[in-house]
């Protein structure tokens, strides 16, 4: 194997792990949302812009033709990685505009009876007699 052959091979190795690990940080904090834990979800979050940051630097070009076998193979896995996670991400989008949706109903909620309610208000007057008719 020539030493072109071999980083090319490790720079495909690096880019399909990155992008494994986005993959994971996505359904993970997926995972956070269902759970309804927030603390999970924004370590998710961070890690996902750092994979991001490192997957932007590093620009990936498939190659049209790959003299390499193993290499092929590599970029046919990255392939298939990316269209998991551009699939991944559709549903990510769909949970999160759902989950901010209903984050708003809470508030609205919340804040319509917060509004309404003023124990202060609703107290009988101090000199109220009571009457009752036979």
């Amino acid at each position: 194997m020539l030493k072109s052959e071999a980083i090319r091979r490790q720079e495909l190795m690096d880019r399909l792990a990155q992008v494994q690990a986005l993959l994971q940080a996505v359904a993970s904090a997926i995972s956070a949302i269902e759970k309804n834990d927030l603390r999970q979800f924004e370590i998710q979050l961070a890690m996902q812009e750092t994979m991001c940051h490192r997957l932007s630097a590093n620009q990936w070009t498939p190659t049209s033709t790959v003299a390499d076998s193993a290499n092929a193979k590599l970029e046919q896995e990255i392939r298939q990685a990316h269209i998991a996670l551009a699939q991944l991400n559709r549903v990510y989008a769909a949970l999160l505009k759902r989950a901010r949706k209903s984050a708003e109903l809470m508030a609205a909620l919340y804040r319509s009876h917060g509004a309404g309610y003023d124990p202060g208000s609703h107290r009988l007057p101090q000199h109220h007699t009571w009457s009752c008719e036979v």
